[in-house]
């Protein structure tokens, strides 16, 4: 019994000393951290308490899985709202860093220090770390995070009202993340083009956008991402002032950000979206207890100077003249704290209030000065933010900026009203110049927004073949040339048809040439059902069209032609004066398809080889679709004593 007691202590020793070695054996295989983005998005709180087992290990990690380990950390405190935490985290991350750490790991932490800059309202500062951030990403052909430098850069440009650079990094930033195939990204990018959209008020184009990242957040089950979504779909409600849908919105974001414990953070942006609501819907006496709420919670100062505003404005209607002031100045604190805000339509805005408090004084004139200056200053700010790169965007844009200088004007002529009182002598001439200045301007805008609209139909009618409104020969080669200098330089693959009616000269010698013409607009109608939305079919000759087809490989190709042949043939044209004279006749055609290569050099090569293969499905008995091959070089050139070195696209035809 003794030894066995002895041999048994010894065994217990023996593993206890076992397991010690495995738990003080270092942490350094960190392949499951980096591949952990997918399941901290889907499950941000699970996945951050796994990651917090490891914490008392902190200092048997290597450095290279530490730093994985602090990157995930921080990424699911972002998640969950712990921004405090995630700030140190992200510093505790940067500070670890040496020459050694891998770019991958400096480029995210890089990210998140943006982030942190840019919700402190240090918008330059956070311009400047993306921007490194981008730039490194793109040295080290890390296009995932060079999306994510953009996508937030471009956020944080359009916090301070930088609108073209905001959608030029957005937009670069969505052709990549939809060459990743990406539905993250994209959605990522979706939402900030709603919020874009919402800050230039076309706020329809605002909603849809964020709908569409809802529906993939929903699809890819990440609740983080999906409560952001419908703040973003609130706020929209708000600012297009449907209040209703906002505070319903804002009152689902409560709910929906139940999935992290203890946020205080997004407890407060409800707060602050349901007080802003009734704030601006006129309700003061619920929207003041609700203000109270919001500034007595945790949140950015930035957004708080909003609340103080509209408690300015709310105890000015309830003639708290004294406490109206003491608010407005809070909120004009923070705004100069924030330099980047100042110029912005959130600080300006302090004037206007400022009026409205003056005008409850009594002090008429002050308060026509103030609105002045306001009015002064809007209109530079709508001038920066209305030129010709945003019709481009979003051509509306124009008429709304109309509609807000006419209202500008006649809150100006309201205000000058009110001084003009004072000046009974002239008060009846003053008046009558104001409204014929205000009618004037009305009639010039009116007229200008007319002539836009003619321009714009003059434009159509210039890139439009008159008898199919397909696009015409100019416009369609000048697409093509584009396209494939875009090919060049992202190895995209684009594919051509050149499409040909067979024995056409005998159907117009026939039938006659009326008939004829039928026959090229419905075939190009068969044509652009066929074809894709993104893709561009055009006439380039008499009976002669050319499709051209982004992102389509050989294989593709081929089956869309193969497809519009088919229709074709099964397509019955039928013409004539009436009923007993109807004319039904067959037609076919011939196509040839062209698909880039390393190889090819210009769009002049592409559209040669098309028309070799055009050349082949004539050749070989038309009505068919034929795929451009290497062995028709010699047999086209010996057949039509065609060189292929001299030829551009201006030669055909």
């Amino acid at each position: 019994m003794t030894l066995q007691l002895v041999y048994r202590s010894i065994l217990l020793l023996f593993l206890m000393c076992s397991i010690i070695v495995v738990d003080a054996a270092p942490l350094t295989d960190s392949s499951a951290l980096q591949n952990m983005e997918h399941e901290l998005n889907k499950k941000p709180l699970e996945t951050y308490q796994r990651l917090l087992t490891q914490k008392s290990q902190i200092e048997e990690m290597s450095s290279y899985y530490k730093l994985w380990w602090l990157l995930r950390k921080a990424q699911a405190e972002n998640l969950l709202y712990f921004f405090d935490k995630f700030e140190h985290t992200v510093n505790q991350g940067i500070e670890s860093i040496s020459q050694q750490t891998p770019a991958r790991i400096i480029i995210n932490f890089n990210i998140f220090r943006g982030l942190i800059l840019q919700r402190q309202g240090r918008y330059q500062q956070s311009q400047t770390i993306l921007k490194k951030a981008k730039q490194s990403a793109r040295e080290n052909k890390f296009t995932y995070l060079a999306v994510r430098a953009k996508q937030e850069l471009a956020y944080t440009r359009s916090l301070t009202e930088v609108f073209e650079l905001s959608l030029t990094e957005l937009q670069q930033a969505y052709v990549e993340a939809f060459a990743l195939n990406d539905e993250f990204l994209i959605a990522k990018i979706n939402e900030v083009y709603g919020a874009i959209y919402g800050y230039m008020h076309d706020y329809k184009k605002s909603t849809e956008y964020y709908q569409k990242a809802l529906m993939s957040y929903q699809r890819l089950e990440y609740p983080a991402h999906e409560v952001e979504a419908i703040y973003g779909l609130a706020s929209t409600y708000r600012y297009w002032r449907k209040y209703e849908l906002a505070i319903k919105y804002y009152q689902r974001y409560r709910k929906a950000i139940e999935f992290s414990p203890n946020n205080i953070d997004g407890k407060f942006y409800a707060a602050y979206g349901i007080a802003m609501s009734e704030a601006e819907q006129g309700k003061c006496n619920e929207a003041l207890v609700s203000i109270e709420t919001a500034l007595n919670l945790k949140g950015l100062s930035d957004y708080k100077a909003e609340l103080y505003k509209r408690k300015t404005q709310c105890l000015i209607k309830k003639n708290k003249l004294v406490a109206a002031k003491e608010s407005l100045d809070k909120a004009n604190d923070i705004f100069k704290a924030i330099p980047e805000l100042m110029g912005t339509r959130w600080q300006i805005e302090l004037l206007k209030i400022r009026a409205e408090l003056a005008s409850a004084r009594g002090q008429n004139v002050k308060s026509y000065k103030l609105l002045k200056r306001f009015n002064q200053k809007e209109i530079e700010l709508l001038k920066k933010n209305s030129s010709d790169r945003l019709l481009r965007v979003r051509s509306a844009m124009e008429v709304e900026r109309q509609n807000v200088e006419i209202s500008l004007l006649q809150q100006r002529a309201k205000v000058q009203e009110l001084q003009f009182e004072q000046q009974k002598q002239k008060n009846t001439m003053q008046t009558y110049i104001i409204s014929f200045v205000v009618m004037l301007i009305f009639f010039v805008l009116l007229f200008t927004h007319f002539q836009w609209r003619h321009n714009k139909k003059l434009v159509l009618i210039s890139v439009r073949d008159p008898l199919t409104d397909t696009f015409n020969r100019r416009y369609v080669f000048n697409f093509l040339n584009k396209l494939i200098n875009v090919h060049n330089s992202v190895r995209n693959t684009v594919s051509i048809m050149v499409i040909d009616i067979d024995d056409f000269k005998q159907v117009n010698d026939q039938y006659g040439h009326p008939f004829g013409d039928k026959v090229i607009r419905e075939i190009a109608k068969i044509g652009g059902e066929t074809i894709r939305a993104e893709d561009i079919i055009g006439r380039v000759g008499g009976e002669e069209f050319l499709c051209v087809l982004p992102r389509i490989d050989a294989v593709q190709g081929l089956h869309i032609a193969q497809r519009f042949v088919n229709k074709v043939n099964a397509y019955e044209f039928v013409g004539g004066d009436d009923h007993d004279n109807m004319k039904r006749v067959k037609v076919t055609v011939s196509i040839g398809i062209a698909t880039t290569s390393d190889k090819l050099q210009s769009s002049s090569e592409l559209y040669v080889e098309a028309d070799k293969a055009l050349y082949h499905a004539k050749y070989s008995g038309k009505n068919r679709a034929i795929q451009y091959q290497d062995s028709m070089q010699h047999t086209y050139q010996q057949e039509t004593g065609f060189n292929t070195h001299d030829s551009t696209l201006n030669d055909k035809k």
